[in-house]
């Protein structure tokens, strides 16, 4: 796995190298992000998806397998926070969101290039799956902890216009049904396909920061080891316990094991978390997961890591 993960380290520092050298005029980023959430990604997903020949057994092992280790982590993580007392409110907001958020630019893009097809869509399919959980947790934690109600109704309005969601979803019901789609559309969606891992990666580049300005040891201790260690090894734990299958095994862990979202810096500077933090965290699990992913298939001694 780690000559998979290499290539994407490296396109990500040549996101940094193009933010920190100015080699792109500055709305080059923005609409980049915009372009590949949007466009890019979506097509990617939706196209994997559709090729798949979904099983109940198997999407409902994959749903427990990265679900379970996600509210595990969740309970740890508060636990966790007793133990900060002195840890601002908007701080605390931005570790439980390091601490089971995924990159899902940094997991399609190793999966694609790792996994074959069939595994690669099924780690599709955990975002699909956890995507819309996790986000709402985040909204809540955010909510929680800056004094504030959460709006449960724009929570849904917000995760049911997500493209991501959406073109998972509606590639998981095309294959279900048995729609068979133009080739020529499947063909031009798997040329925007290949464009967004690149371009996600060097999104996920541009946005990393370098500066201990701000940052607060104990807390990025706290969430990278939940999000990098803790939860793969429950997920290979849950995986071994249900006897879920090789296939959904790997997934399930991979997924668990991906380093936090950039998007959560987004959330938290609009919804008052701690954005610096945020960014911190980001930039250390993004640097950690060239060593922690490949790590994960260790947990896995039944798939013959």
């Amino acid at each position: 796995m780690l000559a998979s993960i290499l290539p994407v380290f490296l396109i990500i520092l040549l996101g940094v190298a193009i933010r920190r050298f100015g080699w792109m005029p500055a709305e080059f980023f923005p609409s980049m992000e915009k372009f590949s959430y949007n466009v890019a990604f979506p097509a990617m997903l939706f196209a994997g998806t559709a090729r798949l020949s979904f099983e109940g057994r198997e999407v409902g092992e994959l749903a427990l397998a990265t679900l379970l280790p996600t509210f595990v982590v969740v309970i740890l993580t508060l636990a966790a926070l007793l133990l900060l007392p002195a840890l601002p409110g908007a701080s605390r907001s931005s570790v439980m969101q390091g601490a089971m958020r995924p990159n899902t630019y940094f997991g399609l893009a190793v999966a694609a290039l790792f996994f074959p097809p069939e595994t690669a869509s099924l780690v599709m399919l955990a975002l699909a799956l956890c995507l819309p959980v996790v986000n709402a947790l985040s909204v809540v934690a955010l909510a929680y902890w800056s004094g504030s109600k959460p709006n449960l109704g724009s929570v849904g309005r917000t995760l049911a216009k997500n493209p991501i969601i959406q073109a998972t979803l509606a590639g998981v019901l095309v294959s279900m049904l048995g729609i068979e789609l133009p080739k020529a559309l499947m063909n031009t969606l798997d040329i925007l396909g290949k464009a967004a891992t690149a371009l996600g990666l060097l999104c996920v580049g541009g946005g990393l920061v370098f500066t201990l300005e701000g940052a607060r040891p104990a807390a990025l201790t706290v969430a990278s080891v939940l999000k990098l260690l803790v939860m793969p090894l429950l997920a290979a734990q849950v995986c071994l316990l249900l006897d879920v299958s090789p296939e959904a095994a790997l997934a399930a862990c991979f997924y668990c094991a991906l380093p936090t979202a950039p998007n959560a810096y987004i959330m938290a500077k609009q919804l008052g978390g701690d954005a610096r933090l945020m960014a911190s965290l980001i930039t250390l699990q993004t640097l950690l997961a060239v060593i922690t992913v490949p790590l994960s298939r260790q947990f896995m001694p039944w798939l013959g890591a």
